[in-house]
């Protein structure tokens, strides 16, 4: 249940061990951290840790999130991205025996004058084209150099993220993987490469380890190809009443502008979901599930409620409503709400 709402969440683990087990079959001899940041991807992080226990670690954003995970004892290597900010936060990654990304010159400074005692495995990262979190390509050998010769750091890996894994033609992925590749034979380290949509793609051959987010939780990295064909099965289900069933004529409008207008007399349904509990306010046509059938939304998303089309629908007030899981892709109604199912995920988490 979310809240005191009335739409409730159903999360399958059974198809998170099947979506684990095809992250396995591409990712060969990689070790595998699943990303499960911003409560992995709306699923629970917890609950999702507690249950990958076959993975080799796991991945999150931020500090927080790492020590929550290490607090509930979950106590496999712990990747953060962002790092940490100062001093104090340099403290708990020490404390909780974490592995920072580090990506800024400052906070190599921070290691350098930290006093700890203990060591710690650090990731470098390199901006090969993403543009967001990473050292320069010429800062690379120096921030190395830098912090191999930091007495608390046990090992530096190397990571990198492509801009474009979801488009695997895309002409900065190669280019992408070939900075990051002449960089890292220069050095003896660990690397890590691949999110879902790279994964899939093969776009790395060899890296020691692979960071699947998206796909874990059942829905495409890929734009051209759908969750289903790639043999992922949804975790997360969405669900809601039928509340009314309105008998409307021709002519008569649905909801907010009038936006909707009934082209003959029509079933109109209302159900008891909104953007107040996480459903897109811009999906358009967005397909739903009354009571095991396909149909669709009509006109606007409200607060509290949508309309469907319940022509040629068996149904009646009470019915469960699936807004998307197993017979409803999450993926489908992403895509006429202009968005991606990373949004709708996170935003019901």
């Amino acid at each position: 249940m979310t809240g005191n709402r009335s739409a409730k969440v159903s999360i399958d683990l059974a198809a998170l061990q099947h979506n684990f087990q095809q992250v396995k079959k591409y990712a060969a001899t990689s070790q595998v951290m699943p990303v499960i940041k911003a409560n992995a991807y709306g699923h629970g992080m917890l609950r999702v840790a507690e249950s990958l226990t076959s993975a080799d670690g796991f991945a999150v954003a931020q500090l927080p999130e790492a020590i929550a995970l290490r607090e509930n004892g979950i106590d496999k290597p712990i990747t953060v991205f962002q790092g940490f900010s100062n001093q104090q936060q340099l403290q708990s990654v020490f404390q909780y025996s974490l592995r920072p990304a580090i990506s800024q010159h400052w906070q190599i400074d921070l290691l350098a004058t930290s006093e700890q005692t203990s060591k710690i495995d650090v990731w470098l990262k390199i901006n090969t084209g993403m543009g967001r979190l990473g050292v320069q390509l010429d800062d690379v050998e120096t921030c190395y150099k830098r912090l191999q010769n930091i007495n608390s750091i046990n090992q530096t890996g190397l990571m990198t993220h492509f801009a474009n894994a979801d488009k695997p033609d895309h002409k900065s992925n190669q280019l992408q993987l070939e900075r990051f590749e002449t960089l890292s034979k220069l050095y003896t380290a660990q690397t890590s490469v691949s999110n879902s949509g790279a994964l899939i793609s093969n776009l790395c051959k060899k890296q020691d380890w692979v960071r699947p987010g998206i796909m874990l939780y059942g829905a495409s990295p890929l734009s051209d190809k759908t969750a289903e064909e790639l043999n992922l099965k949804p975790v997360m289900s969405l669900y809601a009443e039928l509340i009314a069933i309105n008998e409307m004529k021709k002519g008569q409008t649905v909801g907010y502008g009038d936006s909707w207008v009934c082209p003959q007399d029509m079933r109109v349904g209302i159900v008891n979901i909104g953007y107040g509990d996480g459903y897109p306010r811009h999906a358009t046509a967005a397909p739903i599930a009354v009571n095991g059938q396909l149909c669709h939304l009509l006109g606007r998303v409200s607060m509290d409620s949508i309309a469907v089309d319940l022509r040629g629908v068996k149904a009646e007030c009470g019915d469960l409503v699936e807004c998307w899981g197993q017979q409803v892709s999450v993926d489908e109604v992403a895509a006429c709400s202009e968005t991606i199912a990373y949004e709708l995920l996170c935003n019901l988490g």
